[in-house]
């Protein structure tokens, strides 16, 4: 997927600019504050729906205006056109229009422009919560599979309702466990279904992961990834047990979710074990591991996308320079440089960022001062 031209109206600081990019490397450089991690975060929403970055939509509008617009115009690895309209005024919910449809939800435009990202906030999936890693995971499945998004906007759905009901019977101290029981078997069927595709994507990506952390340290450390679903010691292969085994926590559990009013297994509590050497990575890993291990599971992430979508995803690396060193910087730019896959980097200084790359390396450069862009 290539990412041609880019239209931004009231987004942040960046009132209107209409920006082309170049195929392969483009550079955003300027200081702090000045609006280039902005340009990202637009390139985000036309693919997400949302920023990659912790925050609301309201907070994205323009200082003084009641709406921003995004418009992103791209082109396939089979040269067919695709372009995204966003819209988010303060009265009225987000529009998404594209060339497949108008009135879109966010779930009809994820992975329509596939997309990796590496941030500083992502260091989160080395050894931040299970939630880190969870949101991590399901960003990459929800890309890949419209079957995977849509059971997981169902199950949070069932979940909030499931909570809803739970609360009810603690409040009135009465558990109507057939009231109930209709919301439970949807929860599980759904809880299957994701569990099925985490455990498979974990497993494929593995071998990735372990290549490229084996490159990048020089086999000097022993690195494993592998799915943790909430009760299950091991993952069954057919569905059918899975089902059984969710039955046989929930039993265990329906008790004490009656006294605290929740949803107390499932899919919202899994996590990624992170493995180093014999142990967590969250746990013992150094500060030049974890940073390894990340630069991997972002690297196997953009090939086991591409892999999946059969399209090269776009490819956002923000302020890395602020969390990597140049030996790691280079290895990453290098490698996506060699995938022929768009990227974009932000930096305050584009000569370090011109000091990583081989010669050849084609460059669009883009100066950014106070959300003007010059280049």
């Amino acid at each position: 997927m290539i990412l041609n031209n880019l239209h931004i109206i009231n987004f942040r600081n960046h009132s209107n600019n209409i920006i082309n990019f170049g195929k392969n490397l483009n550079v955003i450089y300027g200081l702090n504050g000045e609006g280039k991690t902005t340009i990202l975060e637009a390139i985000s929403i036309c693919s997400l729906s949302k920023s990659f970055l912790p925050t609301k939509d309201n907070n994205l509008i323009k200082i003084g205006e009641n709406k921003y617009n995004l418009e992103a115009k791209c082109k396939s690895d089979l040269d067919i056109p695709y372009s995204i309209k966003v819209e988010f005024d303060k009265l009225s919910k987000k529009k998404l229009n594209s060339t497949v449809a108008d009135n879109l939800l966010p779930k009809n435009i994820i992975g329509e422009i596939p997309i990796v990202v590496l941030s500083p906030d992502h260091k989160n999936i080395t050894f931040g919560s299970p939630a880190d890693r969870r949101q991590f995971l399901d960003k990459l499945l929800s890309q890949s599979s419209k079957l995977y998004l849509d059971d997981l906007v169902k199950l949070k759905k069932v979940i909030k309702q499931r909570n809803k009901l739970l609360t009810q019977f603690k409040k009135n101290n009465n558990y109507n466990h057939d009231l109930l029981i209709p919301w439970t078997e949807s929860f599980i069927e759904l809880s299957s279904n994701i569990i099925i595709k985490r455990n498979k994507i974990i497993t494929d990506i593995s071998p990735i992961f372990l290549n490229y952390y084996n490159n990048i340290s020089s086999m000097k450390e022993n690195t494993s990834l592998s799915y943790k679903a909430y009760g299950f010691q091991e993952i069954p292969d057919n569905k059918s047990d899975i089902i059984n085994k969710l039955k046989e926590i929930y039993n265990k559990k329906k008790d004490s979710e009656f006294y605290r009013a929740t949803t107390l297994f499932g899919p919202q509590k899994d996590d990624i074990d992170i493995n180093i050497n014999g142990g967590l990575a969250r746990e013992i890993a150094s500060q030049g591991q974890h940073k390894s291990l990340l630069i991997s599971i972002k690297l196997a992430e953009f090939e086991i996308l591409k892999n999946l979508r059969n399209e090269t995803p776009i490819i956002l690396l923000d302020d890395i320079f602020s969390e990597l060193d140049e030996e790691r910087i280079a290895h990453v730019i290098n490698l996506v440089v060699k995938e022929n896959a768009q990227t974009f980097i932000t930096g305050t200084e584009a000569n370090r960022i011109t000091l990583t790359l081989k010669d050849n390396t084609i460059v669009n450069y883009y100066k950014i001062i106070d959300g003007q862009i010059y280049n």
